[in-house]
């Protein structure tokens, strides 16, 4: 058992991208996201720091365990949607919809139902 889940991160320089996996979390991967792109604003522009942003969004109350969360070049094992992060063009696509960072903060309430 578990609830896996994974953030993909594109960029021009990286189109398949890098993937972000939870062990337990996945179902909650939205908020976690939201919350780290409002914590990383000043780093929108910056691919590397808002990597780390995100990550350590999700890692931060296991930053010490070995098992749980990982980065990987593919999808690991998965139970929801993958939630994909456009560094570059600063979109956020998630089961069939693509807001702006902006609107994605602003939205996250309210996605779900659209």
């Amino acid at each position: 058992m578990g609830d896996r889940g994974n953030i993909k991160t594109v960029s021009t320089s990286n189109p398949n991208g890098i993937y972000f996996y939870t062990h337990w979390s996945g179902s909650i991967l939205p908020e976690t996201l939201r919350e780290a792109l409002i914590r990383g604003k000043g780093s929108w522009n910056d691919e590397a720091y808002l990597n780390r942003i995100i990550f350590s969004e999700m890692i931060q109350r296991y930053v010490l365990e070995e098992n749980g969360y990982g980065i990987s070049t593919f999808v690991c094992d998965n139970e929801h949607p993958i939630i994909t992060v456009d560094c570059d063009k600063q979109t956020v696509e998630f089961e069939g919809n693509t807001w702006s960072f902006e609107e994605y903060i602003q939205d996250f309430r309210t996605f779900g139902s659209k």
